[in-house]
């Protein structure tokens, strides 16, 4: 009897390695990816403004400040912001300026930015 009979044949033994080898791989690089995604340490503000507006966005613990003209649709976007606390001031379109706004924006998530309750109007939802 031939003891190395019962010995898988290399060729066999090295091609099955290297299938569970790529598959560990895809898993890792996977599993890296959901962990990159979890530790984010930024997030986003969303909202809506008069067209012709320009938004004034500081964040006075990281001298931050950017300026933000409002297109047509009214529609705004901010993404990458660190996470923390923000005023955001507009300036109308003549010139005049409306109520500050604190916002806090929070890793990983975008915070929708409600306007002011006009003086006068009821808050009903």
């Amino acid at each position: 009897m031939n003891p190395y009979k019962a010995l898988p044949n290399m060729t066999t033994w090295n091609v099955m390695n290297r299938k569970n080898l790529i598959v560990a791989a895809c898993i890792s690089i996977a599993s890296l990816s959901f962990s990159v995604h979890a530790q984010s340490t930024t997030g986003g503000i969303s909202g809506e403004a008069k067209t012709g507006d320009t938004l004034y966005l500081t964040n006075p613990d990281t001298g931050f400040k950017r300026e933000m003209k409002i297109s047509k649709d009214g529609k705004y976007q901010l993404q990458n912001l660190q996470a923390g606390t923000y005023q955001l001031v507009p300036m109308h379109a003549d010139g005049s300026f409306g109520p500050p706004q604190q916002l806090f924006v929070t890793a990983g998530r975008t915070t929708r930015v409600v306007p002011p309750a006009k003086s006068g109007a009821a808050n009903t939802p």
